[in-house]
């Protein structure tokens, strides 16, 4: 299966459509002696099914290293969550995601490209791949981790014979597990964030979609980010 990031194909799939959200229930909750109350310190965590937010804080349950945040309204659960991968829509033009980096797929003039080790230096890889665009890195800090943020586009001109697990108009990113694939997709544009050392993982927080609708979804997505507290507490 592909892990599409935020792009159009994602949209048209539907992963990223809201649905009515169900209240949550308090039944059967408070009848086991102290272990309802510890829960009832704790963020709720996301539904499993694919569903509209509530507005309010959440934790996550499958996906280390775990984190808390909360959204506004407008935000829905794009499942599965794994313990590599974290996505979340917004209004169905965009989203936000949320990936433990294994593998790097290593660009090649023809033919596929190849899935290679992680780079000691991520932000650096994506300065240098001949088929993305990005903006230049700014220092930034998520929660009390320290990182660098900076724009990722398609390059204008793929060359004819460019092919990518994903097809011709996009350019295949990150190789995680379960099948999942990070993506990037021409006309799209996605603010990547890259903390390489989040209880000793590298860690990228992206978000974006069509860059036409980037300028809408990025002050949303941006809060989403500022909120995130490291431990999920």
């Amino acid at each position: 299966m592909y892990r599409l990031t935020l792009g159009r194909q994602a949209l048209r799939l539907g992963l990223l459509a809201a649905l009515v959200v169900l209240a949550l229930s308090a039944c059967g909750e408070g009848g086991e002696g102290g272990g309802g109350e510890e829960q009832a310190d704790k963020p709720p965590t996301l539904p499993e099914d694919e569903k509209a937010l509530r507005p309010g804080e959440y934790r996550t349950e499958e996906f280390k290293p775990s984190l808390s945040f909360k959204v506004s309204k407008g935000w829905s659960t794009a499942p599965p969550e794994a313990s590599d991968v974290l996505e979340l829509g917004w209004e169905e033009i965009g989203g936000l995601a949320f990936t433990d980096v294994q593998e790097v797929y290593k660009p090649t003039e023809t033919g596929a490209p190849k899935v290679v080790e992680l780079p000691n230096d991520l932000a650096g890889w994506f300065q240098h791949h001949p088929y993305l665009k990005t903006s230049q890195p700014e220092p930034v800090t998520v929660g009390v981790v320290k990182g660098v943020e900076f724009d990722v586009a398609v390059a204008e001109g793929l060359p004819e014979d460019h092919v990518s697990q994903c097809g011709t108009d996009c350019v295949d990113v990150f190789e995680q597990k379960f099948g999942h694939q990070v993506i990037l997709f021409e006309g799209d544009k996605i603010h990547f964030i890259v903390l390489e050392d989040v209880e000793g993982e590298t860690v990228t927080i992206d978000y974006g979609g069509l860059a036409t609708d980037f300028d809408e979804v990025a002050p949303e997505a941006q809060k989403v980010v500022d909120s995130v507290k490291w431990g999920g507490s």
